[in-house]
């Protein structure tokens, strides 16, 4: 599975041409975007019965740097 970040592509939560205006872009954090992922994660473990398998992070350069944030933030999880 590859995640989308909030705010690109289709993942928008306001008009997109005003989405990072100030005060709109607010939920536009890491920590945000990592929970996002956590309840993925979550959801596809149960929707495929796979919560005995193993969940590898990776990416390159910004999506290497959420991987390893979420290795060390929820190593429960990754």
């Amino acid at each position: 599975m590859f995640a989308e970040h909030r705010y690109f592509g289709k993942s928008f939560p306001f008009d997109k041409k005003y989405a990072l205006n100030a005060g709109n872009n607010t939920y536009l954090t890491v920590e945000n975007t990592m929970m996002d992922y956590v309840d993925l994660i979550k959801y596809l473990r149960v929707k495929y019965n796979a919560d005995d398998k193993a969940v590898i992070a990776f990416g390159g350069s910004y999506g290497g740097m959420l991987a390893a944030w979420m290795r060390m933030k929820f190593p429960h999880i990754i």
